[in-house]
């Protein structure tokens, strides 16, 4: 099972209150509204969205057993003023939104995610949309170059489109192998490197794929316009390109005077976490509360 990236220390950050309404806006496997349901019961109003039906399933399966009182529904975060429409809902007092990708969706899902195992080139959360496959098959070369470069920040995503390019003439792309092949062939795996070559390439499909980044942005904007006075908005963010957003997003909100930043630098795993969970290196938690 998926393990939450700095569990106690955004529930602590969220600073939820009996009689409140939390919205987990990447509910994954559960573990963050777990925590809330086990330390609240039925006190707090959980509202739990993810755009993985195969998450939401999981969750329902895991927080029925505990005595909360919870809406789950299969829906991106960028959506939740919908969501919240549904429910007669007009304001929240805690947000978070837990970016990237779960352990679960590596391991599991059968999608892609991963480039160590050898699956259907698909990548997309939701089930709907363009797969990945159909952008390395038939998207142009300076359009899979901007995606390598911009999502993925890869300094050889010239080279590894013309790759892709060249080699979908003679295969069309279908599994994840085939383009960690791709990639290594431009890209040849070193000792010195502390990532897989193919990681910024999966990374920025997946972006793409997903429209993480511009999710981001539409979540944020409505997360804050529905946020009650005193409501408190957290997100941990896994690479520098949602980190960045996030950053500023805070930063020009706190400058508006629309709300005060609660830590100066964001929070980091200890070393005991990244000890027992390797992903959390590369987590950032920052917070706001609305003035």
């Amino acid at each position: 099972m998926h393990t939450p990236v700095l569990l106690h220390e955004s529930i602590e950050a969220l600073n939820i209150q009996a009689g409140k309404i939390f919205i987990d806006g990447t509910l994954g496997s559960g573990g963050h509204s777990a925590l809330v349901a086990e330390k609240f019961k039925n006190s707090v109003t959980i509202i739990g969205l993810d755009r993985d039906k195969d998450a939401v399933k999981k969750s329902e399966e895991r927080l029925r057993t505990l005595d909360t009182n919870i809406h789950l529904f299969t829906e991106s975060f960028k959506n939740l003023d919908d969501v919240l429409g549904k429910l007669s809902i007009g304001t929240v007092d805690a947000i978070l939104f837990d970016l990237g990708i779960s352990t679960d969706q590596l391991e599991n899902s059968g999608r892609g995610f991963s480039f160590l195992k050898d699956e259907p080139l698909d990548m997309r959360m939701s089930g709907e949309g363009i797969r990945a496959s159909d952008i390395l098959n038939s998207w142009d070369e300076p359009a899979i170059e901007l995606i390598l470069r911009g999502f993925g920040e890869e300094k050889f995503s010239r080279k590894i489109a013309q790759e892709i390019v060249e080699r979908r003439e003679v295969k069309p792309f279908k599994t994840t192998f085939d383009l960690v092949n791709a990639v290594l062939k431009v890209k040849p795996k070193s000792w010195k490197e502390k990532i897989n070559p193919a990681t910024k390439t999966f990374q920025a499909l997946r972006i793409t794929v997903n429209e993480e980044l511009t999710t981001l942005e539409i979540g944020l904007e409505k997360g804050f316009k529905i946020l009650e006075s005193g409501g408190r908005l957290v997100v941990i963010s896994f690479h520098s390109l949602e980190d960045r957003i996030v950053k500023n997003f805070f930063r020009d909100k706190v400058k508006e005077q629309l709300a005060r930043q609660i830590t100066k630098k964001p929070i980091v795993a200890s070393k005991q976490e990244i000890e027992t969970n390797p992903r959390s290196r590369s987590a950032k938690l920052r917070v706001i509360e609305k003035i």
